[in-house]
């Protein structure tokens, strides 16, 4: 039987060790979701869904209690999709060789200053024998890399010994599949959605509530991984179900809205995400 949904984010913290440029900062109060909480959550999501991405802000690699949320989204029989920056992969790859995590995204244009930075995650990913890697490289401009960009890539041609036919598909492609299970990901920096900035389109698509939506640590449901700050509260896992809120009058108009390319929501209008699905734009 196929689910409702093709995956649910939950933010399992909403802290990070690092302070990027690429992610819109959010004044929400620190949290990492407890043990009890996330079972709470899974109890009433896993007939949804299949699969959970653990992020929307924060680094899930931070999560004091990780192996234990990946237990239980083992026992609650869910795939599980990670985005990390990398910075900590070396020293949480006990907790990442969890049989429960299906793949891992690192993404390689946080902006950091550790030292062995690349040589640790090389390292870290070699015990990941059995999970999809992807380096993502999202902060393109105009289909290019950045400096600092296409000096990483120099290093995992480097490191990874790659054909000339290989680098040739870097530069032209997406989603190029490098080694075994380790692919690259590009795409161009898009707007993050505000309801402060000048980018205003009413038109557009998006896969908002209709293969996915989000949890907030907070419990806070919105509809999807880029409403970092709870603009558009659906709901609270901890108070609705996901059959209250898919019934509400908001959820119904956004998901419809989509569907006939109208967009309802004023922080929707102001994401640029939505045009960019409309391209050969690797998913979030």
């Amino acid at each position: 039987m196929r689910k409702k949904f093709k995956k649910i984010y939950v933010e399992i913290t909403n802290v990070c060790n690092l302070s990027c440029s690429f992610c819109k900062p959010t004044n929400r109060v620190k949290k990492y979701i407890t043990p009890i909480e996330m079972e709470e959550i899974l109890k009433k999501i896993h007939p949804y869904t299949g699969y959970l991405y653990l992020h929307v802000k924060g680094e899930p690699l931070l999560h004091p209690q990780l192996k234990e949320i990946l237990d239980l989204c083992q026992k609650y029989h869910q795939k599980v999709n990670i985005t990390t920056n990398g910075t900590l992969l070396l020293a949480r790859k006990k907790e990442l060789s969890h049989p429960v995590i299906r793949q891992i995204n690192i993404s390689l244009h946080s902006e950091n200053e550790k030292e062995h930075y690349l040589d640790d995650i090389f390292d870290a990913v070699e015990e990941f024998t059995d999970k999809v890697i992807v380096y993502r490289f999202w902060t393109m401009q105009e289909n290019k890399l950045d400096q600092k960009s296409t000096n990483i890539v120099e290093r995992i041609k480097e490191y990874y010994q790659l054909s000339p036919e290989i680098v040739e598909k870097i530069k032209k492609e997406n989603h190029i599949l490098i080694k075994n299970h380790i692919y690259i990901d590009k795409a161009n920096e898009f707007v993050w959605p505000s309801l402060s900035n000048n980018y205003n389109q009413e038109h557009g698509f998006c896969y908002a509530l209709k293969d996915q939506l989000a949890i907030l640590v907070d419990g806070t449901i919105v509809p999807c991984c880029l409403d970092g700050d709870g603009i558009i509260k659906l709901g609270n896992i901890y108070q609705n179900t996901l059959e209250e809120v898919m019934r509400s009058s908001r959820y119904q108009t956004i998901k419809q809205g989509f569907q006939n390319r109208q967009v309802s929501e004023e922080l929707c209008k102001r994401c640029s995400f939505k045009d960019a699905l409309l391209t050969n734009v690797p998913k979030i």
